[in-house]
Parts: structure tokens; C-alpha cells; sequence
């Protein structure tokens, strides 16, 4: 889904996750010296904020296009090439965890949350975000736009194994974490306005970055062609006519306290 997506990453979906990056560094308590895991570090964002705060900072990712702009937007932070539940890392070694936007990438969320935790010091915090089961319009833009397309054949993505999976609410992530062994659990709702274009934003459909991305690919020629009017058709509803887009989004944000 993200193979070699660093540059389409960096261009679309790094400034639209960015928005609530302040917010998951508050509920996990990053600060001055904090020995903090950024996981899916994707290019950087969440790492080089937590540096800037003056925290001690190591990142992961899956996708190496990923991590070598990561490390160069961030040098001061320590990067590794890893996965998730195998992590390079000896438990209760950091003072918190964090995660924009990784645990809906997960097949066993349940599973890759414990081992995640399991990296955090006792007392320390673990914080993530994910998108609701509601989309907002912003992300509603691409399923709006392929039911309109003649023609278009869903795509089929890997399960969630249902014993695994969570609520995507307030209260299932809530849940998630409390079963997880984490005491002191919060979320939080954040909702933010999104700027670009419609051309910036066709940029991870048209490159095959992401679900719909690899979703636009799978079309034949001729679906990809009527997809693409069905965008702009869409993408016109939510542009100010100047080809500027303002997409809404919302988030839900958890954290909670490693025991002992």
C-alpha cells in the first residue's frame, strides 16, 4: 500500500496529518529529554515536533522511501527500518509511544498495541490517533467520487481480523487501550480544515499511493479515465472555484499510562 510512496507521501498526506501532531505529543506528556518511540514515523513529522520540544527521539517505519526523508528532515532523531510486533528495542525502554495515524495500518491492531506498549517504560505514556468509522467530506472524496464512475470495480484489501479489530470511536479506542493494561485512559476529538488543490490532492490517487491509490490502479484504462472526470466533479463541490480545496477532517485522539 505505501511501497516507495515517500515522495507522493511527503506531497499529499504528510501536511494533512500534521494537523494533530501538537496534540498527540500534549496527551503523551513529550517534553525536554523524553526518551520517546515514534511509530510509522511515515517523513518525519510527528519526529522532528517531538525534537523541537527538545525530546530524545526514535522513529520507525516499514517504508525505507519513507525514512530517507525522514532522516534527512530530521537528523537529530534516530531512525530505524522495523515492523511491527518485531521491534529492534529491549521493553520498558522509552518514557513514551506514539502513533499518528499507524494503528489503522495495523492487521492485528490488538496485538501490534501490546507489543507497542510493551516498549514504554512503567508510567509512561502511550498515545495515538485514527480516523472515525464516519468519514468527514475530505475523506469521503474518494468513495463519492468511484460510485459515480461507470464501470468501477471495488477493490478488495486484506481484513482486519475481527477478533482484532476495534470500534473506530471514541469509546472503542478508549477500549482498545484500556485492554491493552493502560490505566488513565483519554481521547479526544479533533476537527481541522484541511488546504490544497485538487490537483495536489490527485497526486496519491494518480502515483497509486495509499487504498485508493492502489484501488484507482487496478481499474482498467478506461474506468481510470471516467474516474478522473468523476474526481473533478466531485473535488469541484468542495473548491472555492479557484482550485483550491478547504477538506474537512476530524480525528480521535487516545492516550493512556503503562502500569507498574
Amino acid at each position: 500500500m505505501w511501497a516507495d510512496s515517500g515522495v507522493g507521501y511527503e506531497a499529499v498526506y504528510a501536511g494533512l496529518c500534521a494537523h494533530t501532531v501538537p496534540d498527540l505529543l500534549d496527551l503523551a506528556a513529550v517534553r525536554a529529554d523524553t526518551a520517546l518511540l515514534d511509530v510509522g514515523t511515515g517523513t518525519g513529522t510527528v519526529a522532528r515536533a517531538a525534537v523541537a520540544r527538545g525530546a530524545k527521539v526514535t522513529a520507525i517505519d516499514a517504508e525505507p522511501t519513507m525514512l530517507d526523508l525522514a532522516r534527512a528532515k530530521v537528523p537529530e532523531a534516530e531512525f530505524h527500518l522495523a515492523t511491527v510486533p518485531d521491534l529492534p528495542f529491549d521493553p520498558a525502554t522509552f518514557d513514551a509511544v506514539v502513533g499518528n495515524f499507524v494503528l489503522n495500518h495495523f492487521g492485528k491492531p490488538r496485538s501490534a498495541l501490546a507489543a507497542l506498549c510493551s516498549t514504554a517504560k512503567p508510567g509512561g505514556r502511550v498515545a495515538f490517533t485514527v480516523w472515525p468509522a464516519e468519514p468527514p467530506a475530505g475523506r469521503a472524496l474518494f468513495p463519492r467520487a468511484a460510485e459515480i464512475t461507470e464501470g468501477w470495480v471495488p477493490s478488495a484489501f486484506p481484513a482486519i481480523e475481527q477478533a482484532d479489530n476495534f470500534p473506530r470511536t471514541e469509546a472503542g479506542l478508549a477500549d482498545l487501550l484500556g485492554e491493552a493494561g493502560l490505566e488513565d485512559v483519554r481521547t479526544t476529538v479533533v476537527d481541522w480544515e484541511h488546504q490544497t488543490t485538487v490537483d495536489e490532492w490527485w497526486i496519491s490517487i494518480g502515483s497509486g499511493i495509499a487504498g485508493s491509490g492502489r484501488a484507482y490502479l487496478a481499474q482498467k484504462p478506461e474506468v481510470r479515465a471516467r474516474f478522473r472526470q468523476s474526481y473533478l466533479k466531485v473535488a469541484a463541490e468542495l473548491s472555492a472555484g479557484d482550485g483550491t480545496m478547504r477538506l474537512p477532517y476530524r480525528a480521535i485522539l487516545g492516550a493512556g499510562t503503562v502500569t507498574g
